[in-house]
């Protein structure tokens, strides 16, 4: 069996290599093939451990998958609003993603009384400034 504490620690870097990410897609201009493969590498990362919690899930709290899973979620739509930013589709997703990863965190926060969920409501605030910003 994996241990959790591995599982939390990959989910702290995924939530941490986010954000320089966007930092530098946003105040650096960058090449788009610098840009791809910072996404593509982040999302390659990112569904391997959403399958290895999905595998494992057992071991993990529901409430827990779901905010791990919206994050993640959330994320890669917004990187790929980024690659691709006059797609709509990709423009929805990234609204609907972070709906659900807000929602989820006040969920988080307020019923079950976990402060986690604030961590979660603001990177869903930021994300939501970014997107009425970029």
């Amino acid at each position: 069996m994996i241990n959790t504490k591995l599982i939390d620690n990959y989910f702290k870097f995924l939530f941490l290599s986010f954000w320089p990410i966007i930092w530098y897609e946003l105040v650096f201009v960058s090449d788009p093939f610098i840009k791809s493969t910072l996404v593509t590498l982040y999302c390659v990362i990112t569904l391997t451990y959403i399958l290895i919690i999905m595998f494992f899930k057992k071991n993990i709290k529901s409430l827990t998958l779901y905010y791990r899973i919206s994050t993640l979620t959330a994320f890669i739509s917004t990187l790929f609003s980024l690659i691709y930013p006059t797609n709509l589709l990709f423009l929805s997703f990234k609204v609907i993603f972070i709906f659900m990863y807000l929602y989820i965190s006040y969920t988080k926060l307020f019923k079950y009384k976990i402060e986690e969920g604030l961590v979660g409501i603001l990177a869903s605030l930021l994300l939501l400034v970014i997107m009425f910003r970029y």
